[in-house]
This record gives C-alpha cells, sequence and structure tokens, in this order.
C-alpha cells in the first residue's frame, strides 16, 4: 500500500536501522505501512506484559462505562424530577426514573460486558471477587475507578442541569436508618443474583444477559 493510500489517523514509527528500540527524534514519525515500520499500538503491545495489558484495559473500560451508567441514570432522574415539578409523587415519575437506570444498565452492559465485565458498582465487584470470578488487585482497581466515575458523572450532571432537578437519594419519613439498610441489601443481592446467573454462569442465553440485568436494576429501583 502506497503513503497517499493509507488513513491519515495511522501513524508509525521509523525504527532506525539494526534499533530494537523506540527511535529518539520526532523526525522519525513517519505515515506509512511500508515493511521495517512499526505501529505505535504494537509496539506497546510487544512491550508491555500481558497482565499488565488486561488490568490496564478493564480499569479503563470500567471508567468509562460507569461514567456512561451513571450519567445517563441521573439524567434521567434529574428529567423525570423536572417534568413532575407539579405532582412530586406522581407514579409515572419513578416509572421514568426506573427506566432510566435499568435501560442505562442493560445498553452499558451490553457494551462493555465482553471487555471488562460491565460491573459499574462496587457492590458488584465485591461479589465477583467473593467468588473469585475477579482477582482481587483487579478488583481493588475496579472498585477504585467505579467510585472515581460516579464522582465525575455526578460533578459533570451537576453542570448540566438546573440545580433544583438534582437528584438526592433519602429515605421516607416513616422508614427507619435499619429498614432502610435491609431494603438496600435485599435489592443489592437481587441484582447480584441476577448478574450471577445471568452473565458469570455461562449458557447459551448468556449474549443477552444485559436484558434480564438491566430488568432487575429496573425492579430494584422501583422497589
Amino acid at each position: 500500500m502506497s503513503n497517499n493510500q493509507t488513513s491519515r489517523w495511522r501513524r508509525v514509527l521509523s525504527l532506525p536501522t539494526g534499533s530494537q528500540g523506540l527511535p529518539q527524534y520526532s523526525t522519525q514519525l513517519k505515515k506509512t505501512t511500508s515493511h521495517g515500520q512499526i505501529y505505535l499500538f504494537d509496539q506497546f503491545r510487544e512491550k508491555v506484559p500481558m497482565n499488565v495489558k488486561n488490568h490496564i484495559i478493564a480499569v479503563l473500560s470500567e471508567l468509562v462505562g460507569t461514567f456512561l451508567f451513571m450519567l445517563l441514570g441521573l439524567g434521567g432522574t434529574s428529567a423525570a424530577i423536572s417534568l413532575s415539578r407539579d405532582n412530586p409523587v406522581s407514579p409515572n415519575k419513578y416509572l421514568f426514573i426506573a427506566a432510566s437506570w435499568g435501560t442505562s444498565a442493560a445498553v452499558n452492559g451490553w457494551v462493555f460486558f465482553r471487555i471488562s465485565g460491565g460491573l459499574f458498582n462496587p457492590a458488584v465487584t465485591i461479589a465477583m471477587i467473593a467468588i473469585k470470578a475477579v482477582s482481587l488487585f483487579r478488583g481493588t482497581l475496579i472498585i477504585l475507578t467505579q467510585i472515581t466515575a460516579c464522582i465525575a458523572a455526578s460533578g459533570v450532571l451537576i453542570r448540566l442541569v438546573p440545580p433544583e432537578s438534582v437528584a438526592m437519594t433519602e429515605l421516607d419519613k416513616g422508614t427507619s436508618v435499619i429498614q432502610g439498610l435491609f431494603i438496600e441489601m435485599f435489592l443489592t443481592a437481587q441484582v447480584v443474583f441476577a448478574i450471577f446467573m445471568l452473565a458469570t454462569e455461562k449458557h447459551k442465553a448468556t449474549f443477552i444477559a444485559p436484558l434480564g440485568i438491566g430488568v432487575a436494576v429496573f425492579a430494584a429501583v422501583l422497589a
């Protein structure tokens, strides 16, 4: 393939004759697919150990996936709050919020499922560590990444929506903290169990697992 036929975004580093390392000067940056050139990504792939690459890919996947999951879910919640100001206890409001979170979980889970598992939740990650589906080291990295992505998504959303439509989770006046703890525990267990049986346990319907998980999230938010 000639230079003028090469895609503009594909850039490679030309290795000096007899050199095994990266070139020293930016003047050696060329656009070519000729023999003797090496792509930057190929250089990275050859030099970095496989386990390190896998950790990096998993962390980046969870960072982007969790950010998008939270942004869509929180965005839908804010929209529901804005649309129901005249009737704050409207049943449609809660259906809208549950649908936002369930759809976000299904879509982003399907997108990132094959990359990092699409966990998006520290509770799910801890459960995966407990059954040894994820190593302790990677799980710790993923949890820290998920927390960071959640904070980032919340910060972005606050800048995008009116302050009065920002969502805030709180217990009902008739619900105690202990009751809230057990409600959260049982609903989280339902979602985690759905993930175990639909995604972690491989079967013929594994490829549509994100749909079932999204429905589980939808039901949990409604509850």
